[in-house]
């Protein structure tokens, strides 16, 4: 058996609860054992598998906490550095996603090429001291941004990330599917809890939204004015 240790804040806890919620269907066919503890503020998850399990846990792992680096720790550096003012606070948390999502991609590779080849992982240690420039690069964005910023500009701003993506995601009654029907649960890493889906779908970078069952209010208001001719309703849904 061979052993991947993720540890992060006790404040942070949630983050180890993603990666492990997000191995279930591997945990359900593989010969593993999970340990969840917190100690000294700070909490770690041990995950043993079998050796010959070895390089797709480690893969998994890798991009799931490249994941969390490039979304949760990006979403608490913009949370404590913009002040703006002319949004919501609903809008403003769509903003915040939509920042994070205009590279997540890019972010993630620069993050997991840092954490790749390691089994004992410390997600806040790692940010910290071996992601200057990733955190330099955000400080950047931080200095463009207008102290004001206005409904017709998010929307603009959400129209531009959307304009040449081609992947189509699904909204199955309020849970985003990917497309390869994984369910998508990227907004669980944020502590804020309207406006899921499509807060969610900007996170997907989706160019499509296939639509089938209701949406919450709020969320159908903003999907029909971000995504317009680009929805397809499917049978259950009725406006």
């Amino acid at each position: 058996m061979a052993n991947i240790t993720v540890t992060d804040t006790v404040q942070n806890g949630d983050n180890l609860y993603y990666i492990q919620s997000s191995l279930g269907e591997m945990l359900k066919r593989v010969d593993c054992k999970l340990k969840k503890e917190d100690l000294d503020g700070r909490s770690k998850l041990t995950i043993e598998h079998p050796e010959y399990y070895s390089d797709i846990f480690k893969t998994e792992i890798h991009d799931k906490v490249a994941e969390i680096i490039a979304i949760k720790y990006k979403y608490d550096y913009f949370k404590r550095n913009l002040k703006l003012s002319g949004l919501s606070i609903k809008e403003k948390e769509i903003l915040l996603v939509s920042m994070i999502a205009a590279d997540l991609e890019e972010d993630k590779r620069y993050a997991y090429e840092r954490i790749k080849k390691q089994n004992e992982i410390c997600i806040d240690g790692i940010f910290n001291f071996r992601l200057q420039q990733l955190k330099g690069k955000w400080q950047e964005v931080v200095s463009y941004m207008p102290d004001c910023f206005f409904p017709d500009q998010l929307k603009e701003f959400v129209t531009y990330l959307k304009e040449h993506r081609k992947k189509r995601v699904y909204v199955d009654n309020g849970r985003v599917y990917d497309n390869y029907y994984r369910r998508m649960k990227r907004c669980s890493l944020i502590e804020y809890d309207q406006v899921n889906v499509v807060r969610e779908l900007i996170l997907t970078n989706c160019g499509e939204v296939e639509i089938s069952g209701k949406l919450p209010q709020d969320d159908e208001k903003y999907v029909k004015e971000y995504y317009s001719n680009k929805i397809i309703f499917s049978t259950g849904y009725f406006s």
